[in-house]
């Protein structure tokens, strides 16, 4: 069973709160039907109200494996501009960072309940109980309804998958960004010919195959550097040491404010190919598909037939950057194509 203690000791070290900045805890056993408690952490960004773009934009972010929704709000000592939620809320947008299940805050069942199926469901469910709630203005306290907006799904890596799965079977968004994952094969790139063909190799099995805690401890043996996919190598030393010092894919406690100590195993079988196809293939909504110079699309510019249903597509790729975007330099490439792209989709919808 996961450790319900690993839990605790990481929401001690959630981000201190802020004007602006709400963590709730949305219960979405009703809507799951679930016997059980199930409930999605979030952080909520809000803009000043004067700010809010019009129409409104929401855009929900769920973060790839071994990393919390704290990797939409990074602050390290000395720096600045580690905050895409900050970036976005400058700009008018609502910003919603949310652990998927099994993940961070958010509740954590037993290891093998945890499939492709249960993130999708229990996603969609907090992303509609968040938009009722915004709706009706009653999400936090003095923040007006919104009773129409844009709701865009963001995912990096294992998150990128969760979206494109809850938008498959749920149609939860207006439209998807997919960062860092591919709907095709996702590979980790690594230094060498000879580690590349042993990481392409080494994510085989199939969807629902049997997973347990120690899956993903097994598969990360078949990938002999992280540093190099995961930072460019202009990322400061500080910086690459406090995410990859307390260990990766599984991190010891005390997991860094963005980081996760809890993977759910199934996220192993997300990297084999094809996984995701049936649900990519039935997405009918704009899609942004961004990827890193070094990352784990093996061709990004075959992601859109993936997409076959969708007409709207967007392939970026940035340079000078790794899988982990929002560590990198050139991130505020990819904020700013994220802001561009959902204001002009936002323009698009009826009034």
């Amino acid at each position: 069973m996961l450790d319900r203690a690993l839990n605790t000791a990481q929401r001690r070290l959630s981000p201190t709160f802020r004007s602006g900045v709400h963590d709730l805890r949305v219960d979405v056993s009703d809507r799951l039907q679930s016997a059980q408690p199930i409930e999605i952490a979030v952080t909520v960004f809000l803009p000043k109200e004067s700010a809010l773009s019009v129409p409104p934009v929401v855009i929900f972010g769920v973060p790839g494996g071994g990393y919390s929704r704290g990797y939409y709000d990074m602050h390290f000592p000395g720096y600045g501009g580690y905050s895409q939620a900050d970036y976005h809320t400058a700009r008018g947008l609502i910003f919603v960072a949310c652990d998927p299940v099994g993940v961070g805050d958010s509740t954590l069942p037993d290891p093998t309940d945890i499939t492709f199926e249960l993130l999708a469901r229990a996603y969609d469910a907090a992303v509609r109980e968040i938009s009722a709630r915004l709706a009706a203005g009653t999400l936090v306290p003095g923040f007006a309804a919104a009773p129409t907006f844009l709701r865009i799904g963001i995912g990096q890596s294992m998150g990128g998958k969760i979206t494109v799965l809850a938008q498959g079977l749920h149609g939860t968004f207006d439209a998807i960004a997919v960062l860092g994952a591919s709907a095709i094969h996702t590979v980790l790139p690594q230094p060498t010919e000879a580690g590349y063909e042993a990481a392409r190799k080494g994510h085989r099995l199939s969807r629902g195959a049997t997973v347990d805690e120690q899956s993903v401890a097994v598969s990360s043996r078949s990938i002999a550097d992280f540093v190099y996919p995961f930072h460019w190598e202009d990322v400061p030393e500080d910086i690459l040491r406090a995410d990859m010092e307390g260990g990766y894919p599984l991190r010891r406690a005390p997991a860094p404010p963005f980081g996760s100590l809890t993977i759910p195993p199934c996220a192993v079988t997300m990297m084999a190919p094809g996984v995701i196809a049936r649900e990519a293939a039935a997405v009918e909504v704009p899609v942004l598909v961004g990827v890193g110079e070094r990352d784990t699309c093996p061709n990004p510019l075959a992601e859109p037939s993936a997409y076959p249903n969708s007409g709207d597509v967007t392939v970026y790729i940035v340079p000078q950057m790794a899988h982990m975007h929002n560590f990198a330099s050139t991130r505020a490439q990819l904020w700013q194509l994220i802001d561009a792209w959902a204001r002009r989709l936002s323009q698009l919808q009826p009034r």
